[in-house]
């Protein structure tokens, strides 16, 4: 009798361990703001320039902290714009793969809009580019490739994050712009907090949207004017919730925050803040007391939002992630001296800042310079959850590889993290008064970047010596372009759709305008690579 209440008890005491493993799960706050540049916050401005942060003119006191308290990323890799970055931060994979390469502001010219028959290996979301733009059909040598405006057939974070109540804040733009089937709580939330859908929504009341808000939340009390603010106050609302009401279940919450996304307006408080400023001191990165303004509210929405967790206890067991999803629009701030913004595939446009707090496993004041991307972000967050991802692992077309290794190894000499190669694509040929280019794709291998343009430009950079991508190796390293242009080109059409890359044009005419230069083929230009001495 004594052996069978003792092997009772035996049991019970396994199911109380058992239960405070699972109560001990940490909760997950993953942060991602909108065109914020490497350099806008101070802690990375800093380390690219080797300046102190009192000498910088923007002002981000609370995102330093965080990187002070945790482990900074500082060769993390998003894609050239929105959308692209929050496909493969939601699944793990490269997006051209998902024919997620662009960022709609409309969806006119999807078929389902136009009622056009979908074409093979196209979804009834898919845009037709050229005509959705107005592209000219004759100045280039390869077509627009068709993109997908919503993610579809795809396992996303929350739907991997079993046992995690998950929910969502901000801006979406993986929906088709509001299209029922495709939106959070279709891709696995469970609770949709407040949303819009693509572009860009006024910071002041009403917080107009282009499109409208889908979803504009519950009336607040106090009610907040500036949306920074309001979004801040929704989150600790949430946080509150979660920690007198569900204690026992952890969560993960998406806060894709909308700042700091045209169109420039800050509080009145904050930007007669940087007025002021503005006439005192010799600032190494001026930028408008607007924008100065509208990333001090950022980081102050953020610092609340990072208040509340410690308030309420729950910061000693929650990860925060914070990171951008792509480089600053070029004529509102710089991170010199890298090179380009937004929409560029410089490194000016797609390396961003990215934080990694998470107590007891990031060390206070650390940082990884391993070139690393946003794909990662699912595996590492899968990891951080303890829960069962190898479906994940073993499907060859996800992409992204748990940074978890290089929390306690940040310089990987276990080599226990194993990606060395990221590809980018962007099928868009720029924008009219902003930029002009023709459809760009790069391979970042080690240390060396290739670009490739469509039109037979090519451009090869040692990042390691030269940061700011100035002096191009392809006359003197011909081989190495030739090896990287022909890997480069091979896995996009290995791995992803044809429709969701160029093709030959056969409108093409070579005795009009070219825009983008004389088009020269693929082959031709591998060959010629392979000639040079």
């Amino acid at each position: 009798m004594k052996r069978f209440f003792f092997i009772i008890l035996v049991g019970c005491l396994g199911s109380l361990q058992g239960f405070a493993a699972e109560a001990k799960r940490p909760n997950i706050l993953l942060i991602l703001v909108d065109d914020v540049g490497y350099a806008d916050i101070n802690a990375f401005a800093s380390h690219l320039r080797g300046t102190p942060i009192a000498r910088h003119f923007r002002e981000t006191p609370r995102i330093d902290q965080l990187a002070r308290d945790g482990m900074m990323f500082t060769q993390f890799y998003a894609h050239s714009v929105c959308t692209p970055t929050r496909a493969s931060l939601l699944t793990g994979k490269m997006p051209n793969r998902l024919g997620m390469w662009d960022a709609f502001a409309t969806t006119r010219k999807t078929f389902e809009n136009t009622r056009k028959p979908v074409p093979e290996g196209a979804h009834i979301q898919d845009q037709d580019v050229w005509d959705e733009y107005g592209y000219s059909r004759t100045d280039r040598g390869v077509s627009v490739p068709l993109a997908s405006t919503a993610l579809h057939d795809v396992k996303t974070l929350p739907q991997g994050l079993k046992g995690y109540h998950s929910a969502f804040i901000g801006k979406w733009h993986l929906g088709s712009h509001g299209k029922p089937g495709y939106q959070p709580e279709d891709h696995g939330f469970n609770e949709t907090l407040a949303y819009y859908d693509g572009g860009a929504s006024s910071y002041h009341r009403p917080f107009k949207a282009p499109g409208g808000w889908i979803k504009p939340g519950e009336k607040l009390e106090p009610q907040q004017d500036y949306l920074s603010d309001d979004i801040a106050q929704r989150v600790g609302i949430f946080l509150e919730k979660r920690a007198t009401q569900h204690a026992g279940e952890p969560f993960f919450l998406y806060v894709a925050h909308p700042a700091a996304h045209t169109p420039i307006e800050s509080r009145a408080d904050d930007e007669a803040y940087f007025k002021q400023k503005s006439k005192q001191g010799d600032w190494l990165d001026r930028v408008s007391p607007g924008y100065a303004g509208l990333l001090k509210g950022m980081d102050r929405s953020i610092g609340e939002m990072l208040d509340k967790l410690a308030a309420l206890g729950l910061a000693e067991n929650t990860a925060v992630i914070f990171l951008s999803d792509n480089g600053g629009l070029p004529k509102t701030t710089n991170s010199v001296p890298l090179r380009g913004g937004k929409s560029m595939q410089y490194e000016g446009g797609i390396r961003v800042p990215m934080i990694i707090r998470w107590p007891g496993h990031t060390a206070a004041g650390s940082s990884s310079n391993v070139p690393c991307d946003v794909a990662d972000i699912y595996p590492t967050l899968m990891e951080i959850a303890g829960v069962d991802y190898e479906d994940f692992k073993n499907d060859p077309t996800t992409d992204g590889e748990s940074l978890t290794p290089l929390l306690s190894d940040a310089a990987n000499r276990a080599k226990q993290y194993g990606r060395s190669e990221f590809y980018q694509f962007y099928g868009k040929m720029g924008y009219k008064g902003h930029h002009h280019f023709a459809t760009w794709a790069t391979l970042r291998k080690g240390d060396y970047k290739l670009h490739y343009d469509y039109q037979g430009k090519v451009e090869l950079y040692n990042i390691a010596d030269d940061i700011s991508e100035s002096k191009n190796l392809t006359a003197t390293q011909p081989e190495l372009t030739q090896q990287m242009l022909v890997q480069l080109t091979g896995w996009l059409a290995e791995n992803c759709k044809a429709v969701y890359l160029p093709q030959p044009n056969p409108d093409f005419d070579p005795e009009g305008p070219l825009p983008y230069g004389p088009y020269i083929p693929l082959g031709e230009l591998e060959k010629s690579l392979g000639t040079k001495h």
